[in-house]
């Protein structure tokens, strides 16, 4: 038995699996849980392969880790997304940051409460859960709240499209303070260019600093996929504080040398990405 998903119809990707542990639709999408020997559980949503055990560490350091490492002294982040509670986690590492996370769909955090138990840390008094819209909660959150904020979505398709437009990035400009931050999942500079440059751009509408970062995701159809990081005055690599990343205990994959190493650009992706790259 195979999970195979299909990537803008030109490239698929196959995992053997040994058996399906859950299914459900829910308000929104389509929920799954494979279960595999190599990779462990996977989380499936709308045929889409979010996370595995193997892997889940990488994603969820390299989206937290990367920001609060850049920022000189977050207290306070909102998380957009990320209903297995994964990012939430690798931001409660750091002593002295509350996290508002926004999930709209409540049976994500329940499957991955259930499958998933040790990628969330639910307990943490510094986590305010919110169960609801995060473009909403954006749009009517107060001027100047949050000093960094992680938008953790899936691909732009069903709930999360609205989280990819100019509107969603104008208000986060105005929620974060004026040295805030925002990380965006940004696809892949391998397999979907054009949608990577496509959210650059809209990023760079709102932020004096955008730049990409790398990570390798085995999960994810081509292995290699990117955050995109923009600044209002924090710069990743002239202003990363190498001691606080090297400090934090328990990770599997980030650290300072990983933090530097993630913003370097292989020619090609410089060429193509031109003035939307603003560093």
């Amino acid at each position: 038995m195979w999970f195979e998903e299909i990537h803008n119809n030109f490239f698929k990707q196959g995992i053997k699996v040994e058996k399906k542990l859950f299914e459900t639709v829910s308000k929104y999408q389509k929920i799954e849980v494979y279960d595999s020997k190599e990779f462990g559980k996977i989380l499936v949503i709308d045929g889409h392969g979010m996370l595995c055990e193997k892997d889940e560490f990488i994603y969820h350091e390299m989206m937290a880790h990367v920001a609060i490492c850049t920022h000189k002294e977050p207290k306070k982040v909102l998380i957009v997304g990320g209903g297995d509670g994964g990012v939430a986690k690798e931001v409660l590492r750091h002593p002295g940051i509350e996290v508002d996370m926004v999930e709209i769909d409540e049976e994500v955090v329940k499957a991955s409460k259930e499958f998933f138990p040790n990628i969330g840390d639910w307990d943490n008094d510094r986590l305010n859960l919110i169960i609801g819209d995060g473009i909403e909660f954006v749009r009517e959150a107060k001027d100047k709240s949050y000093d960094i904020v992680l938008v953790d979505s899936t691909d732009p398709e069903g709930p999360a499209e609205g989280l990819f437009n100019k509107t969603f990035y104008a208000h986060i400009n105005r929620i974060l303070k004026d040295d805030g931050l925002v990380v965006a999942q940004g696809e892949s500079w391998w397999i979907d260019m054009p949608l990577h440059k496509e959210i650059m751009g809209v990023i760079g509408e709102f932020f004096k600093i955008v730049m990409p970062y790398r990570f390798e995701m085995y999960m994810y159809p081509g292995c290699n996929w990117n955050f995109i990081l923009g600044s209002k005055f924090y710069h990743p690599t002239a202003d990363f504080i190498l001691q606080r990343a090297d400090l934090i205990d328990g990770l599997r994959y980030y650290n300072s040398d990983i933090h530097k190493a993630s913003f370097i650009l292989p020619n090609y992706v410089k060429k193509e990405l031109g003035e939307l790259y603003k560093w």
